[in-house]
């Protein structure tokens, strides 16, 4: 009955939390800002163009120098800032485009920077606080409107004109300094009046088209391959990393030495009596090691070969300390014998040996 009673109440507070979630909670759609993407991430000024092409002005981009050259007659360009590629012949080519009808909109360097288009139209650069939100702008039918014009500086024309933006004639033309072109990037020209300040700036003159200068950027196979093949260079690394892992050396106790490339006698002899153990062929070594043993007292004793076989058994004996019996087993050796046997007769042969060499020393 216990059980049943914990059921329930466990059942009605899980009911009672997801009611109360319900009624305290609402789904309800959000706004997330992620970002440019494609075109607009590299065009920064794509969305004034887009807005110019809907006042039916053409729009289009310069991204080289030699477009640059070819400037339209009678339009407007739009110039960013960081021209530092522009040299002083197409500085001045731009200048004389502006004197036979072109409409110039400008933006001023950052101060500490120099900015010799604005110096051949007489444009100076003054030092001021920067602003933190948008500035007004009084226009010349008297209206003001508030405009993105950031940075940290006033234009002053050879009139002695004054502000974040300025215009005035220059020649046939008209130039349009500011100090920001903010208002005219992604992302800010849809918000405070920045698109109609963007459209009266287009009417000053009657130009039909929009031609914006996109400063060349250096083409960099490190950033094709990020943009294009990401996935595959992260696979790259991992498939490197693992190879490095597996052919890198481990910590651990010091690997021994090498064995010499050239073996001593030595070893051959053990390899060669392993060889005959392992096929069953031990009487070879028995009757080896006894003969070898006889032949070395025959030297030492010249008369041991003529000896009669009791006393040769009694010199093996004494030599080797050994019993005349186990002498005569000795020399008598062969055979197929026990393990006990063999290492008995092969220890007799060390010892007569031993007992030889300590003669020839002892002499």
């Amino acid at each position: 009955m216990n059980r049943w009673v914990v059921a329930f109440g466990i059942l009605a507070l899980s009911a009672a939390g997801v009611i109360w979630f319900l009624s305290a909670f609402e789904l309800v759609p959000g706004r997330d800002w992620v970002g440019p993407s494609g075109e607009a991430r590299r065009n920064p000024y794509l969305a004034a163009q887009r807005f110019a092409g809907r006042m039916g002005i053409g729009a289009r981009e310069l991204r080289s120098l030699p477009e640059l050259d070819a400037l339209k007659p009678g339009g407007a360009l739009l110039v960013p800032n960081r021209r530092q590629a522009l040299d002083s012949r197409r500085l001045r080519a731009i200048v004389a485009w502006v004197e036979s009808g072109g409409h110039l909109i400008a933006e001023a360097e950052a101060l500490g920077n120099p900015d010799p288009l604005l110096d051949l139209l007489g444009v100076q650069r003054v030092a001021a606080p920067g602003p933190s939100k948008p500035v007004p702008v009084e226009l010349s039918s008297g209206r003001k409107l508030t405009v993105s014009l950031f940075g940290a500086m006033t234009l002053q024309t050879e009139d002695d004109e004054k502000g974040r933006f300025v215009t005035f004639d220059h020649g046939k033309g008209t130039v349009s300094a500011v100090s920001g072109l903010h208002f005219a990037r992604n992302g800010f020209i849809g918000t405070n009046d920045n698109a109609e300040f963007f459209s009266r700036l287009l009417e000053l003159t009657p130009a039909k088209e929009l031609q914006v200068y996109l400063r060349p950027e250096r083409l960099s196979l490190w950033g094709f391959l990020k943009e294009h093949a990401a996935p595959v260079l992260l696979a790259g690394g991992a498939l490197l990393a693992l190879w490095l892992w597996r052919i890198a050396p481990r910590f651990g106790p010091v690997q021994p030495d090498l064995p010499p490339a050239r073996r001593r006698l030595l070893d051959h002899l053990r390899a060669s009596g392993r060889f005959y153990w392992s096929q069953g062929l031990r009487s070879r070594l028995v009757l080896a090691a006894r003969d070898a043993a006889l032949r070395r007292m025959t030297r030492a004793q010249p008369d041991f070969a003529l000896a009669s076989q009791a006393e040769r058994a009694e010199r093996v004996g004494a030599l080797a300390r050994i019993a005349p019996e186990e002498a005569q087993r000795f020399i008598a050796a062969g055979g197929h014998l026990r393990g006990a046997e063999f290492i008995r007769i092969i220890h007799t042969a060390q010892r007569i040996h031993s007992a030889l060499e300590r003669g020839n020393q002892g002499k």
